[in-house]
């Protein structure tokens, strides 16, 4: 079992190891979620990356079976705790992130972000 905040190998990702080269750059997996069919019907992993710099991204890998696409998603920069939430809520409306996913990459838990993206906080 994975220990709250350590790396993820590498090795450990069931994803193609030039894909992962790709996507990673110099940069480490910190959290990855796997769903072998998302919210839009397809296999994805939502990759939580750690940058050399200590800034994080979050990049999306979609395997339509004729296609793998790999989308780097901005967070939009936020000051308050409304401003999050908002980021939150576009987060998962808008790029179809997972609560789950979510939940770890803002450091709260997934009813949080339930809460927060079915508007009753």
């Amino acid at each position: 079992m994975r220990e709250m905040g350590e790396t993820m190998q590498t090795e450990q990702i069931p994803l193609d190891e030039a894909i992962l080269k790709e996507i990673t750059g110099e940069g480490t997996v910190e959290y990855y979620l796997y769903m072998p069919r998302s919210r839009t019907g397809v296999r994805t992993w939502e990759l939580k990356i750690r940058n050399q710099d200590g800034s994080r991204k979050i990049v999306v890998v979609r395997d339509y079976g004729f296609n793998i696409s790999r989308e780097v998603i901005k967070v939009k920069p936020f000051k308050s705790r409304a401003e999050r939430n908002a980021e939150i809520n576009r987060l998962y409306h808008e790029e179809n992130l997972s609560q789950i996913f979510l939940a770890n990459f803002f450091n709260i838990s997934q009813p949080s972000v339930s809460l927060i993206v079915n508007g009753k906080e």
